[in-house]
């Protein structure tokens, strides 16, 4: 039985398709070509998911797979913190078909685990202007709502693999678009803050071993907190606080240089 189209809010403007080689590389091609902010592409299926640093994302049978063009006026640093917005939004999302006591965390700053499996994973991705101000950026969301394929180096869940026996890739699609629409406002208005305070009810508890690797970098040690700009603050063997900034985590994805003006 095919899917009902998704009922979303007005400032969204829907692409639909049946399949692609991902959500993510399908709204990028959009945003080159122009797309204006609030595309939003939903993949029925995709070939090839991509996750972060280009990695593969196993897609599975049903699963959701949608990505975003935004179009934002702040800086790359600024920016990145919408990761951790959507992180938000999509938990909020899953929790709308959860069971009560099911167990929603985050890991920093782009998993959502589901009873310490991960269910679902953000990317961000654009193309850097002038004063590092994106010119378009695409936030991507996958979300394994119907199975988990096996996966590469942790562990993984899916929302019917938990239980959730009415997980309806659409219901958490149509919640997510709802709630990303109020937090990103939220933000915008607001600034970090309240972004900081939601996310930290879903963080990891304080002294949690925890291991974050981007580019060919590596940090392990013990979560300790997200800053006010949404840094990652962990302490390492030797009893060292380390800061990992958004930025560094999702440069790479943004491309490395700065392009002339």
């Amino acid at each position: 039985m095919s899917d009902r189209r998704p009922d979303l809010p007005g400032l969204y403007d829907l692409v639909v398709v049946e399949k692609t080689d991902s959500a993510r590389a399908h709204a990028e091609r959009l945003a080159r070509e122009g797309a204006e902010e609030g595309t939003l592409v939903w993949a029925r299926a995709q070939r090839e998911g991509i996750g972060r640093k280009g990695n593969y994302w196993m897609s599975g049978s049903r699963n959701l797979h949608c990505a975003l063009v935004l179009r934002p006026e702040d800086d790359l640093a600024t920016c990145c913190q919408i990761s951790l917005v959507s992180c938000i939004c999509t938990a909020m999302a899953i929790a709308r078909q959860a069971e009560p006591l099911e167990e929603i965390r985050f890991r920093w700053p782009n998993d959502i685990l589901l009873n310490r499996g991960k269910v679902a994973g953000i990317t961000l991705s654009g193309e850097l202007g002038p004063r590092q101000r994106p010119r378009w950026m695409v936030v991507a969301v996958n979300v394994n709502v119907n199975e988990c394929p096996a996966s590469k180096g942790f562990t993984a869940a899916s929302m019917r693999g938990e239980g959730f026996q009415q997980a309806d890739r659409i219901g958490v699609l149509e919640a997510y678009g709802r709630e990303f629409l109020s937090w990103i406002n939220r933000w915008a208005e607001e600034g970090f803050s309240p972004v900081r305070n939601a996310w930290a009810t879903k963080s990891p508890d304080e002294g949690e071993f925890s291991t974050v690797r981007w580019g060919n970098r590596e940090v392990a040690g013990k979560y300790e907190h997200i800053d006010e700009s949404g840094a990652l603050k962990i302490i390492d063997a030797d009893s060292n606080v380390r800061t990992i900034t958004l930025e560094e985590f999702f440069r790479q994805e943004f491309g490395d240089h700065e392009p002339r003006s």
